[in-house]
């Protein structure tokens, strides 16, 4: 075999790795940049669709929680710790200004149920998109939210005699771990999303694919 042939073999075998290196990179380049466009646009579903709303509703419902506060701490403040007079006349009042503070307090409550209606409709039309870590968290929702429209009448009175309502447990109107998980799950997919977005120059990126 002569040194001619051998030349231009060594010539032709350099030629076809050099571009099947450029090929790889080309693909490896094409394949991130793919990843990448889909991560943006699921993330991008997640936060219009499921994680954006309830972080909306949650921040409502926190509200609502704050305001009912207020009037049970003014409610205590001025019913409960202060000494009123015992004739009939200034208990008679005192009487009916305590309970229509606690029917106000009970109306923002009320406003608490119709924020969990619109929170169940996004999780039934948009589980798809739900983490898995979310799941369990956002079934409990559903068992409380269920169990407050079967147990609980019109007249807001519970219906499941006590001992076995204890025994079952008790129901709330929505969990704070639920609320503080939307919230952390909005803020981080937020973040994670701007990064993707904005965070990493081409300069930086084009480095890492090598």
């Amino acid at each position: 075999m002569d040194a001619t042939y051998l030349t231009t073999l060594s010539l032709v075998v350099s030629f076809l790795g050099g571009g099947i290196i450029g090929a790889l990179v080309n693909y490896v380049r094409a394949e991130r940049s793919e990843k990448r466009e889909r991560q943006i646009k699921f993330l991008d579903e997640q936060i219009r669709n499921l994680y954006g709303p309830l972080y909306y509703w949650v921040s409502q419902i926190e509200r609502l929680f704050e305001i009912n506060k207020r009037f049970l701490d003014a409610y205590d403040a001025e019913f409960v710790r202060e000494k009123w007079a015992k004739d009939p006349a200034t208990q008679e009042s005192v009487r009916a200004k305590s309970g229509l503070t606690i029917d106000l307090a009970n109306k923002y409550i009320a406003e608490v149920e119709d924020k969990n209606l619109e929170i169940r409709k996004i999780l039934d039309s948009q589980y798809s998109h739900i983490d898995p870590d979310d799941i369990e968290l956002f079934l409990l929702f559903y068992e409380h939210d269920v169990r407050k429209k079967v147990e609980i009448g019109e007249d807001g009175k519970l219906k499941t005699p006590g001992m076995i309502y204890y025994e079952v447990g008790q129901i709330a109107f929505i969990r704070p771990e639920f609320i503080a998980r939307v919230k952390e799950k909005f803020l981080g997919k937020k973040s994670q999303l701007d990064g993707l977005i904005h965070g990493q120059s081409v300069k930086e990126w084009l480095k890492s694919l090598f």
